[in-house]
């Protein structure tokens, strides 16, 4: 998210990340109902949909934050990408402050 979007479009944003955050929580706690719209947005027969659920579930955060190890990774894995000595650091890449404000009104740990 850009920092001008913060700042400038606060509500728009804390919207989006609301109902992003539903969504997750909804694609954690109902495996029937996500995989029967993943059946029919991507035309797949039911049993596909819900393996593939199954096997992409560990790539969805269920509260829309990432934990330290994941984070760890990520950087070093752009930092390799890119060529970099050393990987940059995770403050000036990551700000979860946002979302842990959403998590709170949702109640969302």
């Amino acid at each position: 998210m850009a920092d001008r979007n913060l700042a400038n479009k606060r509500d728009l944003v804390r919207r989006m990340m609301r109902a992003r955050t539903k969504a997750y929580r909804y694609f954690h706690e109902n495996e029937k109902g996500t995989s029967e719209t993943l059946a029919k947005y991507t035309k797949l027969d039911f049993a596909t949909a819900l393996e593939t659920y199954r096997l992409s579930q560990f790539g969805f955060t269920n509260n829309g934050i990432l934990n330290d190890a994941d984070v760890e990774t990520l950087l070093k894995q752009d930092a390799k990408t890119l060529g970099l000595a050393q990987r940059v650091p995770a403050a000036k890449v990551f700000d979860f402050n946002p979302q842990k404000e959403v998590n709170k009104e949702l109640g969302i740990r």
